[in-house]
């Protein structure tokens, strides 16, 4: 059993790796441990599952940890991720980060292998035996194939060296029962961002988290509050980071959490191959992590003009996230943008034109609510401070099919438009001289209202910012043209 200093507290954010063509990139990397140790993490963790550690040589890892020890410069711990699917890699890279001044090193499961129980608890007593460094176990299952039960962790923490765990599975079953059975002297932490708060309010000691690469300060703050007994303040602390929180567990890991730092002006880079964005991470997830940042004010504001000939307006407190919003919107007069959102039945594509009013956009609401031969009937949305234009994509099939387009796809336009408005992506002064046509896809065998409610309402949302940024560009479409996918000939 350890009996040795170190003590976790707090919350270290899993740290991505930004790369360069021949390995890390040491600018940004020192970067984005000085953002994440001024935003609030007490550690910092090297080459974990959201650092790709699986896609880097070990030459890579031993670089990653030499610049983590140097950069953190004993403001915080660094407890390096030492794991590897052969026992002799871990040895080895353990006993280097230990050299290189990390505090602790935290050993995944092997993977891929799957072994068995007696060939996990050996590989721990061979790293724990050979490491100057505290051994934190690793628990993942979801991607190395090999959970650590209870039973077996109740053995492997009598090793000497193995001082606590990481537990990432999100069973809250097994993590309880591992923490009513263990000692005090054995430390656990959580590392699966969507149960943050009930393992904490269950008695783990800190979290390593790959969110709290973005807002570690959030997970301290829920901390506090549990320190204070204020359950319903860390429910809100939880609450408010739980959307974007389950797209950077869900959807491709350090990829989303790039694309969120790099939003935020701390550039990081893309993920290395086989991950990309289009497909692991979305398009439309991309979008969303946009929007929550925006909800948490984490999105810089500033100016942009928007230009209509002789005539412009500045929107003083637009979002502003880094590389996706122009200086300024030179042309007002015809804008297109389109979304994809949701899957299944209740899937949403959007396709809107937004433009003034007297330009080419007068015919949309000229020909409203006509019918005309091989057009789906358009329609004027009533009691909407912008003048919209609703039209369905696809033929009406049903009555329940018409009220799924007319009253919930619709309505959903109306809250996004509106929505839209408030969050000052179309400035007040310009809505009296916008029009905007909104098409939607509703699927005729769509059965949940909520759900075709809730994905037509971001796709709006996506589509409106994508039509005044411009982009969708032709720069934009062929640098993702190895991810694009058609959405209804392939999974979106």
């Amino acid at each position: 059993m350890y009996d040795g200093d170190f003590r976790f507290k707090g919350v270290y954010p899993a740290l991505v790796t930004p790369f360069t063509e021949g390995g890390v990139n040491e600018k940004q990397y020192r970067n984005l441990i000085d953002y994440t140790i001024k935003a609030g993490a007490t550690g910092i963790v090297p080459c974990g599952t959201t650092g790709e550690f699986t896609s880097m040589r070990f030459e890579e890892k031993v670089e990653a940890i030499r610049i983590a020890c140097e950069a953190a410069k004993g403001r915080v711990p660094v407890m390096a991720g030492t794991g590897a699917a052969y026992t002799g890699d871990v040895i080895k890279l353990t006993r280097r980060a230990a050299e290189l001044g990390a505090s602790a090193a935290l050993v995944v499961t092997p993977y891929f292998l799957k072994p068995s129980a007696k060939e996990i608890y050996e590989h721990f007593e061979k790293v724990a035996g050979s490491s100057e460094i505290p051994i934190f176990l690793y628990n993942i299952p979801q991607v190395t194939g090999v959970p650590l039960h209870w039973t077996l962790v109740d053995g492997l923490r009598e090793i000497d060296g193995i001082a606590g765990m990481k537990d990432s599975s999100g069973d809250l079953i097994n993590l309880t029962t591992i923490l009513v059975r263990k000692p005090d002297e054995f430390q656990v932490v959580v590392g699966h961002d969507e149960v943050a708060l009930p393992a904490l309010a269950s008695g783990c000691d800190g979290a390593i988290l790959a969110s709290a690469n973005v807002f570690p300060d959030r997970y301290i703050r829920m901390m506090t509050l549990l320190e204070e007994g204020d359950l319903k303040g860390a429910r809100i602390a939880q609450r408010s980071i739980q959307r974007i929180v389950r797209i950077f567990v869900n959807r491709g890991g350090g990829l989303a959490v790039k694309a969120a730092l790099n939003m935020l002006g701390v550039p990081v880079g893309n993920a290395r191959k086989p991950l990309q964005e289009g497909d692991s991470l979305g398009y439309g997830d991309i979008d969303e992590i946009r929007i929550c940042l925006e909800d948490l004010q984490m999105i810089q504001r500033g100016p942009v003009t928007f230009r209509m000939g002789n005539r412009s307006i500045v929107a003083e407190d637009y979002p502003r996230a880094v590389g996706q919003v122009p200086d300024t919107v030179s042309d007002l007069t015809l804008l297109h943008g389109e979304s994809l959102f949701g899957g299944g039945t209740e899937v949403a594509h959007v396709d809107l034109v937004m433009g003034l009013r007297d330009g080419p956009m007068k015919e949309a609401v000229k020909h409203a609510g006509k019918i005309s031969e091989n057009f789906h009937s358009s329609t004027k949305i009533k009691d909407l401070e912008l003048t919209t234009v609703f039209a369905p994509t696809v033929t009406i099939t049903s009555e329940d099919h018409r009220r799924m387009v007319y009253d919930v796809a619709q309505k959903a336009v109306v809250d996004a438009v509106r929505r839209t408005i408030t969050d000052r992506i179309i400035p007040e002064e310009l809505v009296r001289d916008l029009i905007l046509a909104v098409n939607v896809f509703v699927h005729p065998s769509a059965a949940n209202p909520k759900r075709v409610h809730i994905n037509n309402f971001i796709a709006v949302r996506h589509a409106l910012r994508r039509a005044i940024e411009g982009r969708q560009s032709t720069e934009e479409i062929l640098s993702r043209k190895d991810s694009a996918r058609h959405p209804f000939a392939y999974n979106p």
